[in-house]
């Protein structure tokens, strides 16, 4: 005998899809519209506000957070008790392991995982372990033949414990994870080392934030950087990148796939990624109503006249060269501003390689990174160097947890 099913039941491989769908259906219902850049983003446009966002609800599984003035708040969820079961959880706080702390007085946003952090130090160890002033010291090695292997599954449970938190509210140590990550098959002691040191550094910096806001100015910023066959054991390069909007919103340090002969090759390479990834953003805060230039910036004089000019230098390969034109047609178009920055200001460099305390330190305080309570020498209120973020109008946000049991009626 085969049944048919009438509805979806809780933990089946469908079961996700059908309460997504629900939930979409019924938000639609009520006048929101799905973003056709992140599906798990719906905003409501006012009627006599010319069209503009003035709600956004964002749903991850059954937890949501809405964006509104406190009348409209009030009226989503009126709405929202009638169709779903739920518990309000008032003013955002908490979600998905992050801490949100909001000062009204200051217009800043403050976002941590000390508690998280505070529990991994605990579970490998590493606790009271002496702390250090950056991730990592020197680039390393693969494992030698001659070398004594380690266990194998202690090394790649530490490298995911750290994961979530460089990709949501840590992004000073990304480029230590990435170059650690490469030996999560065949690690050596002295990658052990290098990864508690990354912990220690962890221990000495777990109350550091990620600020949003303040005063200073919050224009969409780009920084693009790589080195050049920086890695020992391949020759592959490494590219950085991080975008900010009055704070540090998304950052990247990856090693590329292919071997460049150049130098241009790696800069092309390595810039295009960024465009892509600006891309997204822009059709996002155009969603939004929020409409921008972003200023994208990079420390090779010669990058930036060739993509202006269109005169392509590069090695005749289509997965350089198709990045290139990629940035060159968003720099006709006038979608970006390309601009130079030394060096020294350059805030992708430490995504690129390890650097001194100094470079590294003024670089995490001008990305919005805040140091609170550091008493191990590196120095008390790092700043947060950007800040003034965006208006958007949209206002108070409030966690929502809806009833399991009822995702799917």
């Amino acid at each position: 005998m085969v049944l048919r099913l009438r509805k979806s039941l809780y933990r089946l491989k469908q079961s996700s899809h059908v309460w997504y769908g629900t939930f979409k259906d019924f938000l639609i219902s009520i006048g929101f519209v799905a973003s056709s850049v992140n599906g798990g983003l719906f905003m409501l446009h006012g009627q006599e506000d010319h069209g503009i966002v003035v709600a956004a609800v964002i749903l991850y599984i059954d937890d949501l957070l809405i964006f509104a003035n406190e009348d409209l708040i009030g009226h989503i969820k009126d709405q929202m008790k009638k169709r779903f079961r739920m518990h309000d959880l008032g003013s955002v706080s908490f979600y998905l392991g992050m801490n949100m702390e909001r000062n009204r007085e200051h217009h800043t946003i403050d976002i941590h995982q000390h508690s998280y952090i505070r529990t991994i130090l605990a579970k490998f160890r590493m606790d009271e372990s002496r702390p250090v002033a950056t991730p990592m010291a020197m680039k390393l090695h693969k494992r030698k033949p001659d070398d004594e292997a380690c266990d194998p599954t202690i090394y790649p449970s530490m490298i995911g414990s750290l994961m979530y938190v460089m990709t949501a509210t840590r992004h000073d140590f990304a480029y230590a994870i990435g170059g650690l990550s490469r030996y999560n098959h065949d690690q050596s002691n002295e990658h052990i080392v290098a990864l508690k040191r990354v912990f220690r550094y962890f221990n000495g910096t777990k109350n550091w934030r990620l600020r949003f806001g303040g005063e200073a100015e919050g224009a969409l910023r780009c920084y693009v950087d790589s080195d050049y066959a920086g890695c020992p054991d391949d020759y592959k390069s490494t590219s950085g990148l991080v975008i900010t909007f009055g704070g540090a919103v998304d950052w990247r340090s990856g090693k590329q796939k292919s071997t460049a002969q150049s130098t241009t090759d790696v800069e092309y390479y390595a810039f295009g990624v960024g465009c892509m990834r600006l891309t997204q953003i822009l059709h996002l805060l155009n969603e939004l109503g929020i409409p921008t230039i972003p200023h994208v910036f990079s420390d090779s004089q010669s990058l930036i006249a060739s993509i202006k000019n269109r005169i392509y230098r590069g090695t005749a390969v289509a997965h350089i060269a198709t990045k290139f034109y990629l940035a060159a047609d968003m720099a006709r178009d006038g979608e970006i501003d390309l601009s130079y920055v030394p060096t020294a200001e350059m805030l992708a460099d430490c995504f690129t390689r390890p650097l001194p305390k100094p470079a590294f330190l003024q670089q995490c305080a001008a990305m919005g990174m805040i140091g609170i309570g550091l008493g191990n020498g590196l120095g008390i209120g790092i700043g947060n160097g950007l800040g003034n973020g965006h208006g958007n109008g949209i206002g108070t946000g409030n966690g929502i947890r809806i009833a399991v049991g009822n995702q799917i009626d």
